[in-house]
């Protein structure tokens, strides 16, 4: 299998959809935005907020078939204004179970699937599905990164694109 990781930049949404393979099964995975500093589920913060419509906003054209979300109000709220502009359910997936995650849940059909996740779990979930030991933790402080794996041929070539937004 080969994997190449291509960082990109800064993402502007007349660019992502080429970075989107229709050949491909496609995982889009995001961190949550920015949170309120309390408790242990916080709410996204007003900068949260604003980095979930700018998502949702880059991927207005893009198709989209599933969106996964860890069971945490920040992760679920990245997602709230795409999947409500998509008509699509979130399914809640286990961040302490990403193996079982990757194997069971996400399909390697050619869909097109958006997964919300954390600094700690976003890595460990590339790594699972790219079958490397490459991604590390993203600092707690940065809340912009995306990246978007390409699976062709049932995981013999993928190519994962790594924006900014």
């Amino acid at each position: 299998m080969k994997v190449d990781t291509v960082f990109v930049g800064n993402l502007t949404n007349q660019k992502i959809e080429k970075f989107i393979k229709k050949q491909a099964t496609v995982f889009i995975i995001v961190r949550h935005g920015e949170k309120e500093n309390s408790g242990k589920n916080p709410h996204l913060s007003e900068a949260g907020k604003n980095r979930a419509i700018n998502l949702a906003e880059l991927l207005k054209n893009a198709k989209i078939d599933h969106a996964y979300s860890t069971d945490f109000f920040r992760t679920r709220e990245t997602l709230e204004y795409l999947v409500s502009d998509k008509k699509l359910e979130v399914k809640i997936y286990n961040p302490s179970k990403i193996s079982d995650f990757v194997k069971t849940e996400l399909v390697f059909n050619q869909s097109k699937s958006i997964i919300s996740g954390h600094s700690n779990t976003n890595p460990l979930l590339l790594n699972e599905i790219c079958k490397v030991n490459f991604y590390k933790d993203i600092p707690d402080d940065k809340f912009n990164d995306l990246y978007i794996v390409n699976v062709f041929r049932k995981g013999k070539r993928i190519k994962v694109f790594h924006f900014l937004y």
